[in-house]
């Protein structure tokens, strides 16, 4: 039993300052190369990069490639007079010609004309290139595409920083796992040997039957502990593996390195430190930003838009390329709109509103993580001195098992008080144990709070 209380004692050299353990800063950059979930806000910040290279080239000239070929009928016609212009005059000349010159030939009898102004065939092919010149969409689109990427660049921070607090934890979970599982088998071997004393001194009609009862069932009871203390090792063991993206039974390292050192805080330091440097406000100023270019947005809507456009190509009735058919053109088009009836207006003032209640939650927010590190910060002057007083009450109690203990032996006291000592002291490490583990998991929770932890 001795063996235990050396092992326990030795667990609080489980350092605060986690940065120190090469050990466990490899388990975090494991987690932070394969969580899957990690791989699904970047690919989302990669898409958004891909939006914002779309928002930079609307200002670059596009080309495209036309062709059109239709056969058509019907449709409107234009009647030409050209018979009734040319007939009376083709006459008169006939009429000459017979007495003047009777050999000559007659000139023929011309018909109407009818123009259809829809050709059939008819074919056209063309490039248009068209360019912005002035577009305050396009403007202000861009820089609300480029704060959309930064929320979503922030995102994968603000995982990152919950995927190394929950690596952490997971971690430090195992470990005390380990160290319940630990103090179960040992004790399981104690009480197996006092059964065994038992057994052999009731063969030797030196105790009653009840003593041996009552040591089968502590045996028992040790056992269901040890039972539990196993499914909780290997939810541990699974848990921690799942956050690296492994196989749930492999293999975890113990940092034999760790040291526990018991730090001091300021709280102001601390509140000061959560404000400055958490993700989370620092995205709600992204997004205040894009709110600014929205009102923006809807306020230029009143700016005219400027392009120009230049097309070269070729049309006929058939596929024929060449100079008698191709033409090119360049233009500019201008479009204002002057009047909306106060639809600009009020799109306007429902963007500077989005950005009022951005505004408000910010300041919720800083309210909130200010709240959340005072309780922390607390409950690790809390977990400071449960550790302490765990420390003493595991030393009395150790005290009086071992006293308990040599009356046991000697016959002076019953089966009854030696398993209540026992039971006490296994008590008073299992507090042990969850205040050593309690006070790094509070860090933990601090440390996330401030965002202190460097990638």
């Amino acid at each position: 039993m001795n063996r235990i209380i050396v092992l326990l004692l030795s667990f609080l050299s489980i350092t605060s300052a986690f940065a120190q353990s090469n050990v466990l800063d490899s388990y975090i950059q494991i987690a932070l190369d394969s969580n899957l979930a990690l791989k699904q806000k970047e690919y989302s910040y990669q898409k958004s990069l891909e939006a914002l290279k779309e928002a930079k080239r609307m200002y670059l000239p596009s080309v495209s490639f036309e062709a059109r070929y239709s056969v058509s009928e019907g449709g409107r016609t234009m009647s030409i007079p050209t018979g009734d212009l040319l007939n009376p005059a083709y006459n008169n000349l006939n009429q000459i010609n017979e007495t003047l010159n009777p050999g000559a030939p007659k000139f023929p009898e011309v018909q109407n004309t009818e123009l259809n102004f829809i050709r059939s065939p008819d074919q056209e092919t063309k490039l248009v290139a068209t360019m912005p010149i002035f577009n305050n969409s396009i403007i202000q689109n861009h820089k609300i595409k480029e704060g959309f990427t930064e929320v979503d660049k922030i995102n994968v921070e603000i995982y990152k920083r919950e995927l190394v607090k929950e690596v952490k934890e997971a971690y430090v979970k195992y470990l005390q796992a380990q160290q319940s599982q630990l103090l179960y088998t040992n004790t399981l071997t104690a009480v197996n040997q006092n059964l065994k004393n038992r057994q052999s001194l009731y063969k030797n009609d030196k105790i009653t039957i009840d003593e041996v009862y009552s040591a089968e069932a502590q045996v028992k009871q040790i056992e269901k502990f040890l039972v539990e203390a196993n499914k909780n090792n290997y939810l541990a063991i699974a848990w921690f593996n799942y956050l690296l993206n492994r196989e749930f039974n492999t293999e975890i390292i113990v940092d034999q390195t760790l040291q526990l050192n018991i730090l001091s805080y300021n709280l102001e330091d601390l509140k000061m430190a959560s404000v400055t440097n958490r993700e989370e406000l620092k995205q709600l100023d992204e997004y205040l930003e894009i709110q600014t270019n929205t009102i923006r947005l809807e306020q230029g809507m009143g700016l005219p838009q400027i392009n120009v456009g230049a097309q070269y190509g070729f049309q006929g009735s058939d596929y024929e390329f060449n100079n008698e058919g191709d033409f090119a053109s360049i233009g500019f088009n201008l479009k204002w709109d002057l009047f909306t009836s106060g639809q600009r207006k009020s799109k306007v003032n429902q963007a500077k509103i989005d950005r009022s209640i951005t505004e408000n939650k910010k300041q919720e927010v800083e309210r909130q993580v200010q709240l959340e590190v005072i309780e922390a910060y607390y409950s690790i002057q809390t977990a400071m001195q449960g550790i302490e007083l765990a420390q003493d009450e595991l030393k009395n109690y150790k005290k009086s098992y071992d006293l308990v203990e040599k009356k046991y032996q000697q016959g002076m006291v019953n089966y009854l008080e030696y398993s209540n000592a026992l039971n006490n002291k296994l008590d008073a490490e299992n507090t042990l144990i969850i205040a050593q583990y309690g006070y790094l998991l509070e860090e933990i929770k601090l440390e996330r709070l401030t965002s202190s932890y460097q990638f």
